[in-house]
């Protein structure tokens, strides 16, 4: 099942009604509101719009608008306990039904705990084994982990997202959230030791495609099958099956390459690049590289990709036998 921590959801104008004007933010033009809309950080995320121009109504959230159930993240089977949580702000009046029946999710980031001790060695796997620098970013953001596609138009820009979710909901910038919950211990306990995939797909034509869905209707997304996560890490991740272990001189050298650029693939790609023939396919001249950097690191293995694909699809295997 589909899960969501953001999701941003357009609907038709007439869904909305009893607007708290003290509440919401009016946009004025030649005498009359062509817009009204109200933005609330904590403690949790939420914007509504009403866009009497475009005759939609629009509506962002994260799953923290269902509080001490945020641990489900937003699915199907909750997507209209989160709405009913909104009306109980008194900011205005959503009609529930009629959203999740003509709204459309244009944004969303598709969400996955996985129980894994250690999101730092995690990580520096995942760094060490990218296939191409070239088609993919990877950088830390604070303390999070991003994989994102190499291309400049916005809707195209698949980006990953990897963090401690243990150490992230005790941040300073959570405390007024867990404040606001009814068991601030159990949700404490829930997350820790768990780190959180969030892919973010931000736009229709995105989702439609990650999802293997025809439109983004909020029933259509949120009934959908598909493994957008684990799909998107199978065509970022080096397989790792020609993987040896193995010293030689050959390997003595790229050693040091490796250690002259701090064991960071990108810049060992950057020289390769520049001392190489326009000839030589860069993803082949650097798989000795990755290879090696997978074998120098603690902790590592080659089966990097199965083990991943264990974590998100929650394959338990018991004395020879896969259940999923």
């Amino acid at each position: 099942m589909i899960k969501l921590d953001k999701i941003k959801i357009v609907s038709s104008i007439k869904n909305i009604s009893n607007i708290n004007d003290e509440k919401f933010q009016c946009i004025v033009k030649e005498g009359e509101i062509k817009e009204q809309k109200i933005k609330i950080k904590t403690p949790h995320l939420l914007e509504i719009r009403a866009n009497y121009q475009e005759k939609e109504l629009t509506i962002e959230f994260t799953s923290k608008i269902l509080k001490d159930d945020c641990i489900q993240l937003i699915n199907n089977n909750n997507i209209q306990q989160c709405l009913t949580n909104i009306n109980q702000l008194g900011v205005c009046t959503l009609n529930v039904e009629g959203i999740i029946a003509d709204g459309d999710i244009v944004k969303c980031d598709v969400s996955k705990d996985v129980n894994y001790q250690d999101c730092k060695s995690l990580t520096k796997q995942l760094r060490a084994s990218v296939s191409n620098f070239n088609k993919y970013l990877v950088r830390n953001v604070g303390s999070n982990f991003v994989i994102e596609k190499n291309v400049t138009t916005k809707g195209l820009k698949k980006r990953l997202t990897i963090y401690d979710k243990g150490s992230e909901i005790l941040l300073a910038a959570n405390r007024e959230f867990l404040a606001s919950v009814e068991d601030k211990k159990a949700l404490i306990d829930y997350f820790a030791g768990k780190i959180r995939f969030e892919l973010n797909l931000n736009s229709k034509e995105q989702i439609r495609q990650s999802l293997g869905i025809k439109d983004t209707s909020i029933q259509s997304v949120l009934s959908s099958t598909s493994m957008p996560i684990w799909d998107f890490l199978n065509k970022v991740l080096d397989d790792g099956s020609d993987y040896k272990s193995r010293s030689s001189l050959n390997e003595f050298k790229n050693e040091l390459l490796l250690k002259y650029c701090e064991n960071d693939l990108a810049k060992v790609e950057a020289i390769v690049r520049r001392h190489s023939s326009p000839h030589t396919h860069i993803s082949q001249a650097m798989k000795p590289y990755r290879e090696l950097a997978v074998k120098l690191s603690e902790n590592l293995s080659p089966d990097l990709k199965q083990q991943l694909r264990n974590l998100l699809l929650e394959i338990v295997i018991l004395v020879g036998v896969v259940s999923i």
